[in-house]
This record gives structure tokens, sequence and C-alpha cells, in this order.
């Protein structure tokens, strides 16, 4: 857990104690990625100009960089870290301190070794078009990274830095009669590498209304498993272990609510109004049986999965700034990992 006191606390998950904590030289841990080996967190400070790499095993930081000098800061938007981790994609922007001014540089995609702790390449923005946000996805092996784009995916080669295929995934749903998809690809601790299972909106084109539906997205293969569940609403998701079940947040100020998702029955199962908070996260715990809310505050609000009865209050003394949990045994890697 990250908190504002500028430390990671380690929880026993069992009964959410504290067993250990972790110094963050940075400042407060604002965003944690987690490596796709689960061996090491990439910390970003609040400012984004500082990334912290903490071994997990050892609870220790092993490195540091910053890409700032002098009047530049230059400050990370985004990082998406190789799964071999032999380098990282950052989305930057400069800020340069002038006599009378601020000069803001243009996005930028760079390609950041990890192992020589320098940049190595700058990345062209596909067509040219540059944007403030770019949603970056690595194959599990490392050999292919996947660029969104509005409409399709379009496939690099990590070691040319050069797109080799695309994906026309606006076609997925067009073909159906139906708009484009709008699915952000979530990335989950329960889901298998390469697959990405998530809520989606759609376009209906004979309406025009907005629906709401689940997908599982293969990535390696390019398919789409996708269902629609009804109108839109304004509700998140999370992927439970085992992959049976799903879990959702309605945060409507005087209307929170859990769903629970059967995504064997394709259906949404349960609707239950609780007292929530004005800012809420949403964890399921890795035996299925809890649902942890969290984040913002010092507390965990433990509920059953099934009643969604709320069993206790964790009270941890620190303001959070995020959760994440690590199973013991990782999710078992797909026979063809590759692209």
């Amino acid at each position: 857990m990250g908190t504002y006191g500028k430390k990671i606390l380690v929880l026993n998950e069992s009964n959410l104690k504290v067993v250990d904590s972790i110094p963050i030289s940075v400042g407060i841990p604002t965003s944690m990625v987690l490596s796709f080996n689960r061996k090491h967190f990439y910390v970003l400070d609040p400012q984004f100009e500082h990334v912290e790499v903490i071994d997990i095993a050892t609870r220790k930081a092993i490195d540091k960089f910053t890409l700032s000098s002098g009047n530049t800061r230059v400050r990370l938007w985004g990082i998406n870290v190789d799964p071999r981790e032999r380098f990282a994609v950052v989305l930057v922007k400069t800020y340069t301190k002038k006599l009378d001014r601020y000069e803001i540089g243009k996005p930028t995609l760079l390609r950041y070794d990890l192992v020589k702790k320098a940049v190595t390449d700058t990345i062209p923005w596909p067509k040219g078009e540059e944007r403030d946000f770019a949603q970056i996805i690595f194959s599990p092996d490392g050999e292919y990274m996947y660029f969104f784009t509005t409409d399709d995916v379009l496939v690099y080669s990590t070691d040319s830095l050069k797109q080799v295929d695309r994906w026309e995934l606006s076609r997925t749903l067009f073909e159906e009669g139906m708009g484009r998809l709008n699915f952000f690809f979530p990335n989950d601790i329960y889901e298998d590498p390469g697959f990405y299972t998530g809520l989606f909106r759609v376009s209906d084109p004979v309406n025009h209304r907005t629906l709401m539906g689940v997908a599982r997205v293969d990535l390696v293969k390019r398919s789409v498993d996708f269902y629609t569940l009804g109108p839109n609403e304004p509700v998140n998701f999370r992927l439970a272990p085992g992959r049976k079940r799903g879990y959702g947040l309605r945060q409507q100020v005087g209307n929170y609510e859990f769903w629970t998702f059967d995504l064997e029955g394709r259906r949404v199962s349960q609707r239950t109004q609780f007292e929530g908070r004005p800012r809420m996260g949403l964890t399921p715990s890795s035996n299925g049986r809890e649902l942890y809310i969290h984040t913002a505050g010092p507390t965990i609000d433990v509920y059953d999965a099934q009643s969604f009865k709320k069993l206790r209050t964790v009270d941890l003394g620190q303001d959070m700034s995020g959760l994440i949990i690590i199973p013991q045994a990782p999710a078992p890697r797909p026979a063809n990992a590759g692209r």
C-alpha cells in the first residue's frame, strides 16, 4: 500500500496487518507500476519526474532515475515497462524555466534503456499525430508493442521500434452493425498474460444510445469475446480470481452500489446499495471471498463478496495512494505467448 508518509506499507493479506515498510526517497509513491514478473515496483513521485525501482523480495530500492536536468523538468506522463525489463517506453513533456516564462515541449515518446540508464530512441507518433495520452501494451514475451489509436491497434517490433502490422479493432464491431468499441484494456493481476477483461461502451446506431457490456480480448490472437448488458451506467469493473466473476462500484453521491458480474452467465447478477465514500477504490481479495474498499483515507473496509455485508474496518494510520494485491503464485502463461 502506497502512503502519503513517503513509504510503501507491506501487509499480510490474511489479517491486513502491517509487517514491514519500504521508504521511498523520491517522495509520495503516487503511482506504483508492477513489473510483469511481479518482482519490482516502478514508483513515480507526485511531480512525475523521478522513478524509483523497488525490489519486492528484499523490500529495498535498487535503482532510480530522472530525465530532468538544469532548468528543464521532464515529466513522465506515462511509463510502460518491457516484460523483460530491458527498457521502458515513456511519454514525456519538457518544462523549461526561462526568465519570464516556462516553455512547454510537445508530448514525446522515448525509449529509456534500464540497463544503460539512458534514453536511446525517440519513437515517432503514428501518422505524426501527437497526443497527451498513449496506451501502450507489450506482448507477454516482449517482442511486440501494441499502440492504440482511435480505431486500430498498431503492432510495433520492440527491436526496430517500427510498425510491422495492424489490427483493425474497429471492424470487430462494425461488421455487426454497431459503433466503435470503447475499451480501455485494463491490466489485472487475476487475468492471464495477454488477455484483458473489462467493460466496454459502444454506440447503438439505430436507437442512438450508448450500451455497456463486457469484453475479453486476446491481444496475441487478436480476438474479442463480447456481449452487451444493457444501457450504459457509471460503474467500473474489477476481475475476481478464477475469472468467473467481476465486481464493480457505482459511485454516485447518495447512490453507492456494489455490482456483481456473472461472467459465465453473461449478466449482472446482483446490485446492492451500501454506505460508500466520496472517492473509492475496489480490489477483490486473492481468495475471492472478500472485497476491499480503499483510497482515499487511512482505512480499508472489508466486505463479504457474496452478501456485501461489511465485515470490519482496518485503520492503517496513514492516508494511502494506492493498493496492490500480489498473489503468492503467478498466473500461468499461455503456451503461445508471442505475437
